[in-house]
């Protein structure tokens, strides 16, 4: 029998997977701004309703693997990983993402 928190890494798991193979399917025009929003604001609602904040350990998880900064996860993708290229930020946030995923113990 899986655990909450397992069962909420399988649906993010999924979501990222189906937004990598069919962007469209969740945005017009597939742009980091969307998918940065989107993500943002699915772990908002898990964290309101399973008090997992999932977006904070999503930064600390990012700032600690490279270069230390203050920025939340939003931002960092797109200044720090991405030197503010919105179409490398958004490949980045996938690949960051999936990768964050398989690595988190919470």
């Amino acid at each position: 029998m899986s655990t909450m928190r397992e069962d909420i890494l399988k649906i993010l798991k999924r979501i990222i997977n189906e937004i990598e193979l069919r962007p469209k399917m969740f945005f017009v025009n597939p742009n980091y701004r969307e998918l940065s929003s989107y993500l943002f604001g699915y772990l908002t609602c898990i964290e309101d309703i399973h008090l997992i904040s999932i977006n904070n350990i999503f930064s600390e998880w990012l700032n600690s693997k490279d270069k230390k900064t203050s920025l939340f996860w939003t931002e960092y993708i797109l200044r720090i990983s991405a030197n503010n290229s919105e179409d490398i930020a958004y490949v980045i946030l996938i690949k960051e993402f999936k990768l964050f995923i398989d690595d988190i113990d919470f």
